[in-house]
């Protein structure tokens, strides 16, 4: 058994320090400085034109981390039964970042470690000590989604790069760009419904088979009260210099905490959330609107009352409209950080039947046909896309479980009147595909298997499609600023 193709399961690394040299493309972006995770063990690196020959599906990829925050972690955490994965590096500039990813990879991630993982805050320099990388994953904040990307595309690396894309046109369309200029790497941008089987089953086996008829409205939310969005501080020694901040664009601490909501840095809840969801619209059919009408403001982080100020909008809502062979259909969206109310979902409406879903099976995953339309038929086989379902279908927001008391109908003498305007009762389904694992994991698995066999063609979704999302989404912006609907033109989308 080779070690490049088996992890050994009882190295335990440990930590020693290297320096490396400050890099040209980071003295403008990148990070800093560089220390190293090493183990009792060394481990020879594989020349860079043996790694370019192997093309065996199930072979061992060495991955590198670069960025190891929130969605950092999340990455690690989806990876930890992903077949093929060895990780050898992680790169971030805060200290605080690097010691709870490195807790994470010594702890549940162990088994994918064999014999070191070494820490960098200087992208290039981990790049350049360690040849044998093969793939890089990125979940830095949005503006060096772009620089980042290239850097390690134009060192032979394979890119899986979290959305969105970029927090601007400008740098989402050089990633598209660099995609192109690099054919033969793998380039995965992490819309993780994309390789979602749950998701999949909706737009293979419902709407692309016509079970909802002709689908007129999508409606999509991602509601989070302010608990669950506070701003985020300084840790206490964990500090970041000024001149380091400076240095890298950060105008303070909290800048760099909460960059989501600095257009220098981020793109906001509509681009942090709404991103996954609106990007349902254009994957689930095939399409790229052709206008959108939004509205938004700093509803709540107004810098009033001893709240912070935030300079993007922590509320929006927008209507897309979409040509699709059956007609115009109307796609609404809404991001909320001040209520909660109902979480995160996405409902597809068609003239013979809705279907809602979520990654969460708390938050529907159910179907309910129009009266007149039979599903027995589809329901039939040895999997089948939809089942019957175990519970009532909640396709009203007032019969999910609530706290409150549902308020009793008005009573007219002995007997309570039906409102004849009601709908008839839906017949009720449920999505037979369920998701066992973390919901980036399969997206990390379809990227893996793509640089297993260097087919980039594998991919779920490739740069060329993110940017179309991307598009989508920050052209929102423009509508809200200027009050019109925006008219997307061909060009919008070309790359």
């Amino acid at each position: 058994m080779s070690r490049t193709c088996f992890f050994n399961l009882h190295a335990t690394p440990r930590m020693s320090t290297t320096s490396a040299p400050l890099s040209r493309f980071l003295d403008r972006r990148g990070f800093l400085r560089t220390t190293a995770l090493t183990g009792g063990a060394i481990h020879l690196a594989t020349r860079k034109s043996a790694i370019a020959q192997q093309t065996a599906a199930g072979r061992t990829i060495k991955c590198a981390l670069v960025g190891c925050g929130a969605q950092g972690n999340a990455l690690r955490t989806a990876s930890k039964d992903v077949p093929g994965i060895q990780w050898v590096a992680m790169c971030d500039i805060w200290k605080f970042s690097i010691a709870k990813t490195r807790g994470g990879f010594l702890g549940e991630n162990k088994h994918q470690i064999d014999g070191e993982v070494k820490i960098y805050d200087d992208v290039e320099a981990m790049l350049e000590k360690q040849p044998e990388i093969e793939a890089v994953f990125i979940a830095t904040p949005d503006f060096l989604h772009a620089p980042l990307s290239r850097l390690c595309l134009s060192k032979g690396k394979h890119v899986y790069c979290e959305k969105m894309m970029s927090n601007s046109l400008e740098g989402a369309l050089d990633m598209a760009k660099a995609g192109k200029e690099y054919p033969n790497q793998v380039f995965q941008i992490g819309h993780q419904r994309h390789s979602n089987p749950r998701y999949i089953n909706l737009r293979e086996n419902i709407l692309k088979k016509g079970v909802l008829g002709r689908v007129t409205h999508c409606y999509a939310q991602w509601n989070r009260g302010v608990s669950g969005s506070q701003p985020q501080d300084a840790v206490k020694g964990y500090d970041i210099p000024n001149d380091v901040l400076n240095k890298y664009g950060y105008g303070n601490i909290f800048e760099f905490r909460n960059w989501r909501y600095f257009a220098k840095y981020g793109g906001g809840p509509l681009s942090d959330l709404g991103a996954h969801q609106i990007d349902m619209f254009n994957w689930m059919y095939e399409s790229n609107p052709v206008s959108v009408i939004a509205t938004g403001a700093v509803d709540y982080y107004d810098g009033l009352d001893g709240r912070p100020k935030y300079e993007l909008p922590d509320n929006m809502m927008c209507i897309y409209e979409f040509n699709t062979p059956g007609g115009v259909l109307r796609a609404y969206y809404q991001v909320l950080t001040t209520t909660g109310s109902q979480g995160a979902y996405e409902k597809h409406m068609g003239v013979g039947g809705t279907a809602i879903i979520s990654e969460l099976d708390t938050n529907g995953n159910q179907l309910y046909a129009e009266p007149g339309n039979s599903w027995e038929e589809i329901a039939l086989g040895e999997n089948p896309p939809i089942v019957k379902p175990q519970d009532k279908a909640k396709s009203k927001f007032w019969e999910h479980p609530r706290d409150w008391e549902k308020p009793k109908p008005p009573s007219y003498g002995a007997v309570s009147m039906a409102d004849v305007r009601e709908s008839k009762a839906l017949s009720q389904w449920d999505l037979a595909v369920k998701l066992q694992r973390k919901p980036h994991s399969p997206h990390v698995q379809n990227f893996i298997e793509a640089v297993q066999m260097k087919k980039p063609s594998h991919l779920t979704c490739p740069v060329d499609m993110a940017y179309k999302s991307c598009v989508t989404v920050l052209k929102a912006y423009e509508a809200a600023k200027t009050g019109a609907k925006y008219l997307f033109k061909p060009e919008d989308f070309a790359i």
